[in-house]
């Protein structure tokens, strides 16, 4: 498949951008400097921007069979995830390219979610302790929600380092465990732009087994 890879440069998405080459997609990379998560080839694709700048997110995604995102927050930038559904949804649309898959965060509360009590206990603090993260991961989800696109955002707890390995996920009961390697994301992420009927237009939880 053609593919548009947003924060393909962050620890997430240089796991994603590799694990897609390897399955033989060809890729278009969207970043202030694509170049660090691959070099141009016949494979890859690279657009100078970021996911605000209209006319290069618009060059991204043309062509594109799915988009896929990696992109999480940046520092202080409580308003990254909000500003790109914003720009992103009406590109795509235009493009008439309408797969989505990014990811969001456990804390999300969605109706219908059956979380242990423990993750009960941390999403109420993730919600009233985030301030204005939180609520960028709630508008984000909102946007994708009222689009006619076919999203998916995949809720995840704590990320760490290691390799991957075998998952649950589920569209509403939260994991065992409160980690999820950054390769076993990454993997989950490529499977789900692969596969059409993976949980459109819903976000499941997914964590290691």
């Amino acid at each position: 498949m053609n593919i548009t890879v947003l924060g393909g440069t962050g620890r997430t998405g240089r796991l994603l951008v590799d694990e897609l080459l390897s399955r033989g997609h060809a890729l278009t990379l969207l970043g202030r400097d694509p170049a660090k998560a691959a070099a141009a080839s016949d494979q890859v694709t690279l657009v100078a921007g970021d996911t605000r700048d209209r006319d290069a997110v618009a060059r991204a995604v043309a062509g594109a069979d799915v988009v896929v995102s990696a992109l999480g927050p940046v520092g202080k930038d409580t308003t990254l995830l909000r500003d790109t559904a914003g720009i992103l949804i009406p590109a795509m649309s235009t493009a008439g390219v309408s797969r989505y898959v990014g990811i969001s965060v456990a804390g999300l509360d969605l109706p219908g979610d059956r979380k242990r009590g423990r993750d009960k206990i941390i999403s109420w603090l993730l919600n009233r302790l985030g301030g204005e993260l939180a609520q960028d991961k709630i508008l984000e989800h909102a946007a994708w929600e009222t689009s006619p696109l076919e999203w998916t955002l995949v809720r995840v707890p704590r990320l760490v380092d290691g390799p991957a390995g075998p998952v649950e996920h589920d569209p509403h009961r939260s994991g065992r465990r409160t980690s999820l390697t950054r390769a076993s994301l990454a993997r989950f992420l490529a499977d789900a732009t692969e596969n059409a009927t993976a949980y459109p237009r819903q976000a499941p939880f997914v964590a290691d087994k």
